[in-house]
């Protein structure tokens, strides 16, 4: 075998030597450009919001403890988001909270691994599908990836590097995590576990002022939790996770066992990375550059090992116990450090066979998504019956409903009526921000009811199907009577061979 101790900057691709020289700027580009890439992807190929989107930003209007169907950090990140940006910046924030995330991913990594083998532990990452698809959508599974992320880096801080401070960062973080999900409770019963099974994670609570402060963090994390079980008890733990199941938008569910089988091959694209780049079948000729490391942390291999199957284990258990079903998606704040453990299981000297097939594999997979993802956007009108929601006229119909209630009423208007989704389309779009309520349903809206539509006014819409325009009688028995206006027949925002979108609509005159 050829032992190559070092290669000259001429035999290495552009990507190893800036690697080498300036890990930390190319992980921040990667993540930067990667972020840009899918806002634009999610601005060019969404004219309407993401079901998700909508719903979120319409229930995040509210200001509510908990939702039905969601738990409420995603929705209030969103309002503020919007009012502050617009809907670009809605689009932008979930692909850039993944790059907080990955940020996050590096600064731990580099403290385990040295710069550089953290560096690839992060571009590893973009072979796995859970965590670098955000799809231009943010929802609870995006925004709990920084969170564990943050959290596991104080943990770190506390606990290995003596920080005394970050033990309060640490409850806070994990206080939040009651408001995004329940994804970020396995990773932290990961650190309890570690904390008290390991010499280190003793030995951080030995000293009286780290006590102290260790147990300042439980104080806040509690004083966060309580308002948040409040609720919760108080609605049968409804939205404790997400449970967004919107007409129209196909999310993939199944049992939990099939759900981790699906969230090991969307490893493929990280197995790839390292097949490649292995000596495997690898030509004796074969240039391969070498990152060397420093000694590795004695507590890295145990950590990433831990933090790299023990969430997911345990998120499959309590899935199987309860009879849950989640989507894929649900896996990715679970699955954050399979690049850290993939590369704390490498050797010190780390050798990249294959790199420009590497680095055109990675290309490959960080850029052909969304490329995809835009292509399938203009193309599924022409071979799709129904369409793609985010293809749904939501801006047209706002439009017009909001002038010919203002001209009427000579007011503001106040509420949407209809369906989860098409109420917060016509809501988000309309120059007025209107409140929703879901079905006219007040254990759905519970920031709603009859006798506010009846006060204050709003609109009413649903979908005609045949020659029947009326209003479905589910929907009209719990409000004031309606005198249905014309429907409103539009054209969807991207042509093709689709029909027509009938909607049905009425006014509820505010009383004067």
């Amino acid at each position: 075998m050829r032992a190559q101790a070092f290669t000259s900057p001429l035999e290495v691709s552009i990507y190893v030597e800036g690697l080498r020289a300036r890990p930390a700027f190319f992980v921040g580009l990667l993540l930067i450009v990667h972020a840009a890439m899918w806002t634009l992807v999610a601005w060019l190929a969404n004219p309407t919001a993401d079901p998700k989107l909508a719903v979120a930003a319409a229930l995040g209007r509210e200001w509510q403890f908990g939702y039905m169907n969601t738990p409420p950090l995603a929705p209030w990140l969103l309002e503020l988001t919007f009012r502050a940006g617009g809907l670009l910046s809605v689009y932008a924030l979930g692909p850039f909270t993944i790059a907080l995330t990955g940020w996050l991913l590096y600064l731990l990594a580099r403290r385990i691994a040295g710069d550089r083998h953290g560096a690839i532990a992060v571009f590893l990452m973009v072979g796995v599908h859970p965590v670098a698809f955000p799809v231009g959508s943010f929802d609870s599974d995006i925004v709990q990836m920084p969170l564990v992320a943050l959290a596991v880096l104080s943990w770190w801080f506390a606990v290995i590097e003596r920080n005394r401070f970050a033990w309060v960062v640490l409850g806070i973080t994990c206080g939040l995590f009651a408001y995004a999900g329940v994804q970020g409770f396995f990773v932290l019963a990961t650190l309890l576990v570690l904390t008290a099974a390991t010499p280190a994670g003793r030995a951080s609570l030995v000293e009286n002022r780290d006590q102290i402060f260790a147990v300042s963090g439980l104080f806040l994390f509690t004083l966060l939790l309580t308002p948040r079980m409040i609720w919760l008890q108080h609605h049968d733990f409804a939205g404790v996770t997400q449970l967004l199941d919107i007409p129209g938008r196909n999310i993939a569910r199944g049992e939990p066992v099939s759900m981790g089988i699906t969230v090991i091959l969307g490893h493929i694209g990280l197995l790839l990375l390292v097949g490649l780049a292995s000596r495997y079948l690898a030509q004796d000729g074969d240039i391969a550059p070498v990152f060397m490391r420093p000694p590795l942390h004695p507590f890295g291999k145990l950590l990433a090992t831990a933090l790299a199957l023990g969430p997911p284990i345990l998120a499959v258990v309590f899935a199987v116990v309860l009879g849950l079903h989640f989507a894929a998606s649900a896996a990715a704040p679970l699955v954050l450090y399979s690049g850290l453990l993939a590369i704390v299981l490498a050797s010190d000297a780390l050798r990249v066979h294959r790199q420009r097939m590497v680095a055109v594999a990675a290309l490959t997979l960080m850029f052909l998504p969304p490329v995809l993802e835009l292509a399938t956007a203009f193309a599924s009108p022409y071979f799709s019956a129904a369409g793609r929601t985010t293809n749904w006229p939501a801006q047209p119909a706002a439009r017009y409903m909001t002038d010919v209630y203002r001209t009427r009423t000579g007011r503001p208007l106040e509420y949407v009526v209809g369906s989860e989704w098409q109420a917060s389309a016509i809501a988000l779009a309309s120059r007025d921000r209107p409140h929703i309520f879901i079905d006219a349903d007040p254990a759905q809206s519970p920031w709603a009811s009859r006798e506010k539509i009846e006060t204050e006014g709003g609109i009413v819409i649903w979908n005609i199907r045949g020659a029947d325009g009326a209003p479905p009688a589910a929907l009209a028995q719990n409000l004031p009577p309606l005198v249905p206006e014309s429907p409103l027949t539009l054209n969807w925002m991207r042509p093709g061979n689709l029909d027509f979108i009938r909607l049905g609509w009425a006014i509820v005159p505010p009383k004067q």
